[in-house]
């Protein structure tokens, strides 16, 4: 079983973007470890596989490779882009695209977390300790997803300073802190639902920009909430890691 993980993993790291920093550490106790054998609170009642919840190597979602799970039609809420008043550039994807769709078909809170497409050769919903998360429909008060980030963008905020405290980092920073996303940078658009390239990838922010969903580096004492850099900081003041942040942001001089 070990093996048909650690084949599935390789395949989908070889044909998609970097997904993940590596080398993953899914058998230990991180939340991402649903199987019954993992000790976490949220858990399956008797299924071991691991890989199983998120992707299969047969029967799998077309539009994302290996991807085992139906995608969400929840409609969300997002941080739309002010008037002149605001500092706001970007107009975020609605709903998100990308990894961060991939992330919110559990995160959400409105698709079972055993619902899966592939199980034995057909769809099924595995016996979970608890089957839905608490809906999360509402991303207004998080970080943009789903937004391109490019020179352009950097220069805008650039320009905002005196008024903002910190700009964007220019040239961009690299994968992984920057994956596909449908969506364009463009300061004249107005369509709340976000602008869009339908026939390209861009490069820009998604959930997986900040969090490696096969690695969480403090995964007993869950300080790193699978961060690429920095712990988590507190979950009701805000506080989040310097180091993470600055990799996108720089202070205005």
């Amino acid at each position: 079983m070990i093996r048909l993980c650690l084949l599935m993993l390789i395949i989908i790291l070889w044909f998609t973007p970097v997904f993940s920093q590596g080398p993953g550490n899914l058998t230990a106790p991180n939340r991402h470890n649903l199987s019954a054998t993992s000790g976490n609170p949220v858990r399956a009642v008797s299924e071991t596989q691991i890989c199983v919840f998120c992707h299969t190597p047969h029967r799998a979602l077309t539009q994302t490779p290996l991807w085992n799970k139906s995608l969400s039609t929840a409609q969300y809420t997002v941080s739309v882009k002010p008037g002149s008043t605001g500092t706001q550039l970007s107009s975020p994807l609605n709903p998100p695209d990308g990894d961060s769709k991939l992330c919110l078909s559990c995160h959400d809170g409105t698709i079972p977390l055993g619902s899966v497409l592939n199980l034995g050769g057909q769809p099924t919903t595995i016996s979970m300790t608890q089957q839905n998360l608490p809906l999360w429909t509402d991303l207004s008060g998080h970080h943009l997803v789903s937004i391109e980030y490019n020179s352009a963008l950097a220069t805008d905020k650039a320009n905002q300073c005196g008024t903002v405290q910190y700009k964007l980092v220019d040239p961009p920073p690299p994968t992984p802190y920057l994956q596909r996303t449908r969506n364009i940078y463009d300061p004249n658009c107005t369509d709340p639902a976000g602008c869009s390239d339908p026939d390209n990838w861009h490069m820009g922010v998604q959930c997986t920009s900040c969090h490696d969903a096969h690695y969480d580096p403090d995964p007993v004492n869950r300080t790193t909430a699978f961060l690429r850099q920095g712990v988590r900081g507190s979950w009701t003041s805000r506080t989040y890691t310097d180091p993470l942040c600055l990799t996108c942001h720089i202070q205005c001089p």
